[in-house]
C-alpha cells in the first residue's frame, strides 16, 4: 500500500518500522534512532555506502595452501579476511572487483573455488555499525526480574 501511495502521489510519508528491508525499498531517507538519539540520517544508498567493508564474499576452496588467507588479504579493496575451517569471509570495499581478482588469483594458483557468494551491505549492517548492537537485541523486552516495578512473592 505504501509503495502504491509513493508511486501515485507526491507525499511525504513517515513510517516507523523495524523491518529494515522494507525501509530500504520504500524510504527516500532513513533515520537510525537508538535509545532516543539520532545515530544516522540519510538515503538508504548513502547510509550503506557510509560504513566500511561494504560487501562480504564468502568463499570455500579446494587445494588452498596454508598461507591462502594472506594471499586473499593482499587482493585490492580487501578490508579484512576471516577464516574458519575451509570457509573464508572477505570484507571488501568493492565486491565486483575483489570477486574478479579472487577468481584470477585462484586460477593462477591452481586453487579450485568450491563455493562463492557475495553479500551486499544491508540496513541491518548500518544499524549495527551506528548503534553497536543488533536490532533484535534492542527489541527484546527486559526480563521481569530486572523490572523495578515488580516484587517477587514471599518478600521484598
Amino acid at each position: 500500500m505504501l509503495a502504491r501511495l509513493k508511486r501515485e502521489r507526491d507525499l511525504t510519508i513517515i513510517v516507523t518500522t523495524h523491518y529494515m528491508d522494507e525501509a530500504d525499498k520504500l524510504c527516500d531517507r532513513i533515520a537510525i534512532i537508538d535509545h532516543g538519539k539520532l545515530a544516522a540520517l540519510d538515503s538508504p544508498l548513502k547510509l550503506k555506502a557510509s560504513i566500511p567493508g561494504k560487501n562480504i564474499l564468502e568463499v570455500s576452496f579446494s587445494g588452498a595452501p596454508n598461507n591462502w588467507a594472506d594471499t586473499l588479504r593482499a587482493l585490492p579493496e580487501v578490508a579484512e579476511v576471516k577464516s574458519q575451517e575451509n570457509i573464508f569471509r572477505i570484507s571488501t570495499n568493492n565486491g565486483p572487483r575483489t570477486t574478479l581478482d579472487l577468481l584470477e588469483t585462484a586460477r593462477d594458483a591452481n586453487v579450485a573455488v568450491a563455493s562463492l557468494s557475495l553479500q551486499s551491505t544491508t540496513l541491518d549492517d548500518v544499524f549495527v555499525y551506528y548503534t553497536g548492537h543488533q536490532l533484535r537485541d534492542a527489541l527484546q523486552a527486559p526480563s521481569t526480574a530486572e523490572s523495578p516495578y515488580l516484587m517477587k512473592r514471599g518478600g521484598m
